[in-house]
């Protein structure tokens, strides 16, 4: 019975695989700051205009596994992403505890890692305070895909979106507040999307915060 139900799991498997691409995995790292001296008396006139068609929120313990054998960093389809393996069926799977070894949490709050250099570097700046950090896992996505985490304490809303036309890019839509609250129209913001390299810091300026990014394909 075991060898029977083997046969129809790997056939199904081989169904879904062959169609599919594997999709690289990015790790992305950012840390949210503002320069405490910057006085500014500058008169935000414009909106910000944005209405994604899909966002993804940032979770705790939202855990996905990904099956090392299937794919070389990962793949979109909802049957490998969460593929199990039955306790009682692992003596006839002796590849099991081999190739599951490799578990990315997608979209999951993870600890920084590549810029956490960076952290302790900006805390002794008298002039700097460090709003916010955070970091997860996530494929590239459509143009119009966006990452979403809310910092309560700063009132802080932030869209990522990471996508590859050409070249890799970034659109970043931070500011204060949230969207379609009270009404209110939102003037200070950051809008930006731009062009960035594999593993290469990028730094968005604005009167009122700074984000410094860093994605890392894995």
């Amino acid at each position: 019975m075991l060898l029977k139900n083997l046969h129809k799991i790997l056939i199904t498997l081989m169904i879904l695989v062959q169609p599919m691409q594997a999709e690289d995995i990015y790790k992305v790292e950012v840390i949210v700051i503002k320069f405490t001296d910057v006085k500014t008396d500058e008169k935000f006139n414009n909106y910000l205009d944005f209405s994604p068609s899909s966002v993804k929120k940032l979770e705790e313990n939202k855990i996905i596994l990904l099956p090392e054998k299937f794919i070389e960093n990962a793949q979109k389809s909802p049957d490998l992403l969460n593929f199990k393996i039955n306790e009682a069926d692992k003596d006839f799977y002796p590849f099991v505890d081999e190739e599951i070894k490799k578990v990315f949490k997608l979209y999951e709050y993870q600890e920084l890692e590549n810029l956490s250099f960076l952290i302790g570097r900006l805390r002794w700046r008298e002039t700097i305070e460090i709003l916010d950090s955070l970091s997860w896992y996530q494929p590239l996505t459509d143009k119009d895909e966006y990452t979403f985490h809310y910092d309560q304490k700063n009132d802080l809303s932030i869209y990522i979106n990471i996508y590859q036309s050409r070249f890799l890019h970034i659109n970043l839509k931070a500011f204060f507040g949230k969207l379609g609250f009270n009404d209110e129209e939102i003037t200070q913001f950051i809008n930006e999307d731009r062009r960035v390299k594999n593993s290469e810091i990028s730094y968005f300026d604005h009167p009122s915060m700074g984000f410094v990014i860093k994605i890392d394909k894995t």
